[in-house]
């Protein structure tokens, strides 16, 4: 982005509390922490539409692509033990991306799937490339049918989100009464980011904007109403531990301006490569499958919901 504008954020986008002290001193963009129930957040967002444009015309490049390839291996596992896909006819996915998760699911399980996906790039790769039945743009202007599928998925998109329990009540419209959404996110509270501090690597202020914990994703969850949370599982990547051990080895302990630079990010954000990108492919989905559990310490937390359904 040529040029950028923030803007102060009106309170707690989850309580509305105006009382926030601050949590990590990142410079330009501190995060901030509720007074009032605790929730995380970045403290300035992008002005004027810019959050907007940011994901609709930036968003993406060869890092992204094969970081998602890895991850869609992951978190295709982590739902086959949340979910039992033989009452899954249809699917869809909200922050689908390159189409690499929505492709295998709808392979394995012969579902009939959608995407939504803000980014044009990412989008036209899911739609060109793959195949796939995915929109363009944000989810109330896709023209879908409310209340129209057995399961609605997001996987690390709610971070993104300024409005996070506007996001999820959003989302449930689109789930039948006594369906099911999975959400997934990062864990702001987890024993590597405690341990790691400013440079635990999920802290990017200006993109990761809701900052959750199992307690305050939970509270987010029931606060719609129409949301009842059925399971939790969360792990911890072993490239974090790995990290975390070399900075423990080396007596590293990052302040928040060496973890994080604005202006720097958005120059090299959207380029490079994945790091260690052949190594992840071939080991993540194994160990996601033998460290995965209930214990909810761990960097990425995965929530099974179910819909209300109405009383009469």
């Amino acid at each position: 982005m040529s040029s950028i504008g923030l803007t102060d954020r009106d309170g707690c986008p989850l309580c509305g509390g105006r009382g926030a002290a601050t949590f990590i001193p990142f410079p330009v963009i501190p995060v901030v922490r509720c007074g009032g129930c605790g929730f995380l957040y970045s403290s300035r967002v992008f002005a004027d539409g810019q959050l907007a444009a940011y994901y609709e015309e930036n968003f993406g490049g060869l890092r992204h692509r094969q970081g998602q390839l890895v991850n869609a291996s992951v978190n295709s596992m982590a739902l086959e033990r949340l979910v039992d896909f033989a009452a899954v006819a249809t699917l869809l996915d909200v922050g689908t991306g390159y189409g690499f998760l929505l492709k295998d699911l709808s392979a394995r399980h012969r579902l009939r799937a959608t995407g939504i996906e803000v980014s044009r790039q990412e989008a036209d790769h899911a739609k060109h490339t793959l195949g796939l039945d995915v929109r363009n743009g944000p989810l109330a202007e896709c023209g879908l049918e409310r209340e129209a599928y057995d399961l609605v998925t997001t996987f690390e998109v709610i971070e993104h989100v300024p409005y996070p329990q506007q996001f999820l009540a959003e989302l449930a419209d689109f789930v039948k009464p006594g369906g099911h959404l999975v959400v997934m996110t990062d864990n702001f509270d987890s024993r590597m980011a405690k341990s790691l501090g400013a440079a635990f690597p999920k802290w990017i202020p200006h993109s990761h904007i809701s900052h959750f914990s199992p307690r305050t994703l939970t509270k987010a969850i029931e606060g719609t109403g129409t949301l009842e949370i059925v399971r939790s599982l969360s792990y911890t990547p072993w490239e974090v531990l790995l990290r975390n051990a070399y900075y423990r080895l080396r007596g590293i302990r990052k302040k928040p301006a060496e973890a994080f630079d604005l202006e720097g990010t958005l120059a090299r954000e959207m380029g490079g490569t994945y790091k260690l990108f052949p190594v992840r492919k071939l080991l993540n989905r194994s160990w996601a499958r033998m460290t995965i559990s209930e214990r909810m310490d761990g960097d990425l937390i995965y929530f099974l919901c179910r819909k209300k359904r109405r009383v009469a």
